[in-house]
C-alpha cells in the first residue's frame, strides 16, 4: 500500500483507503477515518456488544470506549495479522475488549477516560432496530457480526449508486430497476414489459441498462471493500465471503 506523508490527510491517489488512513503516522488522521469507520459500521459492533448481554446504553459506552482504546493504542499498526480484513481485526480486538470490559465491570473499576475529539455519533432509534433485527441467539455474535457488517456495507453501495443515477438524472430508472437488483440482478421473476414501459423503452434497452447499473454496482462494490482490506489481493477473498454470508441469511 502507498502512503502519504501530507499532515492534512489529503492523499493524491486512489489508493487512499480507510485501512490506510486507520494506520497513519498522523493521529489527526487516524482519528477522522476512526470516526468515518463509526459511522459507516457502528451498527454491526453495536450487535456484536449488545449479543453479550449488554444494555443499549451500556453498549454506546462501551464501543465509545472500545473505540478510543483502538486509537489511543494505535491498534491498526498491527492490521496485518488479520489479514489486513477490518471486519475480522474488529470483531477479534472487540471480543478481547469485551472480556477485559467485564473483568473490569466485576471488579467496579473506574470507566476509561476517552479521547479528545472522537465524535462518535450513533444513529437514531438504534435499540429497537436491534430488537427488531436481531438474529437469533444461536447464531453467535462472529456470524451476527458478519451478517450486520455485510449488510451495511451493501446498504452503502446501494446508496452511491442511487446518488450516480441522481446525479446522471435517472432516478427514475434506478427506482423501477432497483427491485431488480435486491433479487440477484436478474429479470426472472419481474414483469419486464411492464417495466420497460414505466420507463418508455424497449424491453432490449431495459436490459442493456440493468447491465450497465450491474457493472456500476459492482465497481462500486469493489471499491467500497478495498476500502475495508489491506491491498487489492483481498478484494475478492472479501467479496466471496461477504456474498457467501448473505447466501447464508437468505437461506
Amino acid at each position: 500500500m502507498v502512503h502519504s506523508n501530507n499532515k492534512d490527510g489529503r492523499f493524491p491517489t486512489t489508493e487512499w483507503t480507510l485501512v490506510g488512513r486507520l494506520r497513519h503516522e498522523d493521529t489527526t488522521v487516524c482519528r477522522l477515518a476512526l470516526n468515518e469507520l463509526c459511522a459507516q459500521y457502528h451498527y454491526p459492533l453495536y450487535c456484536f456488544i449488545r449479543w453479550r448481554a449488554v444494555s443499549h446504553h451500556d453498549a454506546e459506552d462501551v464501543l465509545h470506549d472500545f473505540m478510543a482504546k483502538l486509537l489511543r493504542l494505535n491498534a491498526f499498526q498491527n492490521l496485518e495479522e488479520d489479514k489486513g480484513r477490518l471486519r475480522t481485526f474488529l470483531a477479534r480486538s472487540l471480543d478481547r475488549f469485551l472480556i477485559s470490559h467485564h473483568h473490569r465491570e466485576s471488579r467496579r473499576e473506574a470507566r476509561e477516560v476517552p479521547v479528545d475529539d472522537l465524535h462518535l455519533v450513533l444513529e437514531p432509534g438504534l435499540e429497537q432496530r436491534y430488537k427488531t433485527e436481531a438474529s437469533p441467539a444461536e447464531l453467535g455474535p462472529d456470524v451476527m457480526f458478519d451478517r450486520r457488517w455485510c449488510a451495511e456495507l451493501l446498504t452503502r453501495v446501494l446508496r452511491l449508486l442511487e446518488a450516480e443515477f441522481e446525479d446522471k438524472g435517472k432516478s427514475a430508472v434506478f427506482r423501477v430497476l432497483r427491485p431488480v437488483l435486491l433479487t440477484g440482478g436478474s429479470l426472472r421473476g419481474h414483469d419486464a414489459a411492464a417495466m420497460a414501459a414505466s420507463l418508455e423503452m424497449s424491453q432490449e434497452a431495459l436490459r442493456t441498462t440493468l447491465l450497465r447499473m450491474l457493472r456500476e454496482y459492482r465497481a462500486l462494490l469493489r471499491e467500497e471493500v478495498r476500502q475495508t482490506v489491506g491491498s487489492h489481493e483481498d478484494v475478492d477473498a472479501e467479496i466471496q465471503h461477504l456474498m457467501q454470508v448473505v447466501s447464508r441469511a437468505g437461506g
